[in-house]
This record gives C-alpha cells, structure tokens and sequence, in this order.
C-alpha cells in the first residue's frame, strides 16, 4: 500500500458494537442464574439450542434438516429439531430468519447445566461452520456474524474459533478489512497460545485497516513464533542452507529444491515466508523502506527454495522489493526484479488458472511502473548504493566506464496507464469493483501523468 493509495481505515463502528454487544451478552450468559442442581438439568430443545447463539435474526438455514443431520445432536434429532422448528415465528424475506423472544432465550440459558451449556455451545458453532461453509457469500454473512462473536464470547472453545476463522476469511478475501478485524481480535484473546495462521491474520488486517503500527506489533511476536518453529525443526529461516550446487543444477534454477525438506519443513519455511511479507507490508506503511525490503529478499528466498520461481508468491515478493527499491530511488535495481519477476508470469498462466493471483501482479506491477516513471521524470536519475565493499560513487563511476545493461529503460506515461488500465480490468473482474485492490488501480489512473 502505498502513500498515495487510500488507507481504506473503513468506518468500522457495526463491527465494534458486535463485538461489544457480544461480550456483554455474554457477561449477562455467566450471570444468568444458579443452575439446576444435579439430576435436575433440564431436557434439551431448541430453544435451549437458540439460547446459545446472539439475541438476533438468525437465518432459518442455519436449523435446516440437512445441517442438524450433519452435526449429529444425540440430545436433539432431526425430527425434534424440525417440529419444534415449525412452531417458531420466522420472518419472511430474501433470507427467512428467526426471531425467537430475547426474555424466553435468557430464561432457557437460566435452566442449563454448565456442561449442557458447553455441549450445546459446540453444536452451535459446528451448525454456524455448516452454514457459513454453504454461504461464504453474500447477505448471509453479515447475519452469521453476531452469531459467530456470540459464540467467541460465550465458550472461546475450538469449534467457535473455527466458525469464526471462515467467517473472518470470508470477510477479508471480500476487503471487507474492518468488518473481519474483531474476530481476528477475539480469536487471538480467546486462544490460549495464539498460532502463527492467527496471528498473521490479525497483522494482515491491521495493515488492511491502515494500523501500521499496530500490526507491526503483532507481527513481531509471531515472527519471532516462526523462527522458533523452524529452528525446532533444525531449520533457518534461509532454508537450512539454501540449494547446493548439485540441486540448482538437477532440478533447474526455477526451483523448488524441496529433496531434502519433508512436507512439513515445507509448511513451515512458507507460512515464515508469509509472516516476513505482512510484516514489510506493515512497515512500507511506515515508510520503513530498506527494511521492508529487506524482509522481502528474504521472504522470497523462502519461497523460491519451497515454492519455486513459477509460484505467483515469489514474484509478489520480487515486486514487493521492487517498490520499497524504488522508495528509495534504487530505479536500476527495482527494474530489474520486475523484468526478473515478471519473465515467469505468461508461463505460469496465472489469468486462467489463478485469476486473484494474476490481478495483484497486475496491481504490484502498474504500482511500481506508475512509481518509477513520476520519480525518474521528476526527481531525476536514479540513485544508487555500494555493492559490497565498493561506495556509491565508484558504483557509479564503474557503470559509467565500464557499462551495464541495467539501466532503467524509458518508461513513459502511455505506458504506466496502459498498466494501471489492465490491473483495473483484471481487479474488478477478480475482486469486485468495491474490494481495495480495484480502488487501489483506480487511484493509479488520478495520478496526475495519467490524465491524457
């Protein structure tokens, strides 16, 4: 995301009083009465069930015969459930939900057991999963949602967790950044050791929602949480010592040199690989270039020796680097991992077979091409650093002299806009007009070159 770009900080003050009202629901759940001595729980039904999720409209789906079937509640079968079902009010409208009476649920909550009301938690969170499993679209997930917290809130068990996560993916791969932003929150509290695909979750959205800051703090912990991962597997985050001679040369340059890692060192290096990136993503947003960059080299490293060269991760990266380069006016080295990247994207037929991949290379190119031709046209040449242990000035002395094929070539602003155009396409095709990536395209083409 660059200074340019929108921070797309979306209002999120309906994701704030969900999970506020969830929380104080759940307060008023624990306090609700003395549970029945033992030998006096009460027989389960489905109000006892409803009782456990969030006093709000919940869709009928959720209940359907299909998904009690599936959970399998010995205290609650299939026929039970739907004739009890039947005798409940529900609105009609483009999603049927049912709106039970919030005095007659508490009341219910009143009369379980401890364990009845753990029991009937998890079958509650695996009945959301199912439902949001059919449904990871459209206007049913805003209505899952208070349900999912309710949830986090009351147990915090794994099955809750679960639910929550799909619902926070499904949140996220829509840019909906603020909306999905508590439950990373409440997962991470509700965990008792937060696990790195959590953790790194949490620093993503805080980077969607603009909190720099706040997500690089995040994400240090979790990093350090990768090494550590790796280091337990006689692992560095180089990837042990990287490819020998002997394997670039057998199984070509392009990698992966995977021969001597099992699956699970694999996992491993690549999820380390993902934290590294979302933690330069955080700190480019706080114009912390050189080390954002250098997160990227690494992250790519990783995930050229896992992944290999053709795997769209790996050129994000090499992008990645190249713009935090040219942040620092680095021109001839940006450009040239954007050739190095970009040598690999028509062989990869990402467009067909992984078109959201394909659109944020689009993106990351027509960003760091847009970028080089406003520096190169405004500031002047590009800079360069010393190589080893030669300064700059001799760097440039050498590149006078002796002469180089790396120099920036000519890059003008038909060509930028040509770019920004087709990662507006490929954007919006992929994304949907309203996500953050097809705005962040569109704010390409408001640069002020652009205008023909």
């Amino acid at each position: 995301m660059t200074s340019e770009e929108p921070s797309f900080r979306a209002d999120g003050r309906d994701a704030a009083r969900i999970y506020q009202a969830a929380r104080d629901l759940h307060i008023t759940y624990r306090q609700g009465g003395d549970s029945p001595a033992p030998g006096e729980a009460a027989r389960l039904s489905l109000r006892h069930l409803l009782a456990c999720f969030a006093d709000a409209p919940l869709p009928v789906s959720v209940l359907s015969p299909e998904a009690v079937a599936a959970v399998r509640m010995p205290e609650l079968p299939v026929e039970r459930v739907a004739a009890e079902l039947g005798a409940l009010p529900d609105d009609a409208g483009d999603i049927p939900c049912l709106r039970p009476d919030a005095s007659a649920l508490a009341t219910s909550a009143r009369e379980l057991t401890d364990d009845q009301r753990g029991q009937l938690s998890t079958y509650a969170a695996a009945l959301l999963d199912h439902a949001l499993l059919r449904s990871p679209e459209g206007p049913a997930l805003d209505l899952l949602a208070p349900h999912a917290m309710a949830l986090l809130w009351r147990s915090g068990g794994e099955p809750a967790r679960t639910a929550a996560r799909r619902l926070r993916d499904a949140y996220e791969s829509r840019g909906r950044y603020a909306q999905a932003l508590p439950f990373a929150v409440r997962i991470a509290e509700a965990a008792t050791g937060t696990a790195v695909a959590d953790g790194l979750a949490l620093g993503r959205l805080r980077t969607g929602c603009g909190d720099f800051g706040e997500a690089e703090a995040v994400l240090r912990p979790v990093l350090a949480q990768a090494e550590r991962a790796a280091a337990g597997r006689g692992l560095s985050l180089a990837g042990r010592t990287g490819p020998s001679l002997l394997e670039i040369l057998r199984e070509n340059a392009e990698g992966p040199f995977t021969s001597g890692l099992s699956a699970a060192d694999c996992h491993v290096l690549a999820q380390a690989a993902d934290v590294q990136h979302a933690l330069a993503d955080a700190l480019y947003g706080l114009r912390r270039y050189a080390e954002c960059e250098r997160l990227l080299h690494s992250a790519a490293g990783l995930r050229w020796r896992v992944l290999g060269a053709l795997h769209p991760a790996y050129m994000l990266a090499q992008l990645g680097r190249a713009r935090a380069l040219g942040r620092q006016r680095l021109w001839e080295e940006a450009l040239a991992l954007v050739r190095d990247a970009l040598s690999y994207r028509e062989r990869a037929e990402l467009d067909r077979d992984r078109p959201r991949d394909a659109a944020l290379l689009r993106l990351a190119h027509a960003e760091v091409m847009t970028a080089a031709v406003r520096s190169l046209r405004e500031e002047g040449a590009s800079r360069s650093r010393g190589v080893g242990m030669f300064p700059a000035p001799v760097v440039r002395f050498l590149d006078r002299t002796v002469g180089t094929n790396s120099r920036p070539e000519k890059i003008t602003w038909d060509e930028a806009r040509a770019l920004a155009e087709t990662a507006v396409r490929a954007c919006d095709a992929a994304f949907g007009p309203a996500h953050p990536h097809a705005l962040a395209a569109r704010t390409l083409l408001e640069q002020p070159g652009m205008r023909t």
